[in-house]
């Protein structure tokens, strides 16, 4: 990650990011790494958006960080669960105003009859909040990813990649291994 920050690679925490419906079937995303807090990936999104409704449904996840500009990625597998509501409160108030008032006018993964009337709502709700705090909406929240299996590709000339991988094997032991690129 700090390697992705300093060569300036766009967007470094886009993370990839997949969950299974109840008819499992897979679904797929790109959701921002907002950080790795107790040994956990958090990413933080709309309780009422697709992604959530398939995560309270099946808390399996898989996710990928691509970094193609340094021949590099780390590969997750694992569950979530859901953040407090103190990360989540202190995370919301560190977005930017515009972003904290997008969370309250978006219906995240509804349909939308059109751009105009998603602009209207972002309208009512900044008038709604003109000159005070932004409370983090209830519905409106954080994941961390509690990995089982995480995974480190290196690229390599000749596709010889070098592929590290580490598996939880009980509460506080991993095992090391390195699989054939």
């Amino acid at each position: 990650m700090k390697e992705s920050i300093r060569n300036k690679i766009f967007e470094p925490t886009a993370m990839s990011l997949s969950t299974v419906n109840k008819r499992n079937k897979v679904s797929n995303r790109i959701v921002l790494l907002k950080g790795v807090v107790n040994n956990s990936f958090v990413f933080y999104t709309n309780l009422k958006s697709r992604k959530s409704y398939e995560l309270n449904t099946n808390k399996n996840v898989a996710a990928v960080i691509w970094w193609p500009q340094i021949g590099k990625q780390v590969r997750i597998e694992g569950y979530v669960k859901i953040v407090n509501k103190k990360e989540a409160d202190y995370y919301f108030s560190t977005r930017t105003r515009e972003s904290q008032i997008g969370a309250w006018a978006s219906n995240q993964s509804s349909k939308l009859k059109n751009r105009k009337t998603l602009i209207k709502r972002f309208k009512i709700i900044e008038k709604r909040f003109e000159n005070k705090d932004i409370p983090r909406p209830s519905s409106w929240s954080g994941y961390e990813i509690k990995p089982f299996l995480i995974e480190f590709w290196q690229g390599r000339e000749n596709r010889l990649h070098d592929r590290i991988v580490y598996k939880k094997i009980n509460q506080k032991k991993w095992k090391k291994y390195r699989l054939n690129p």
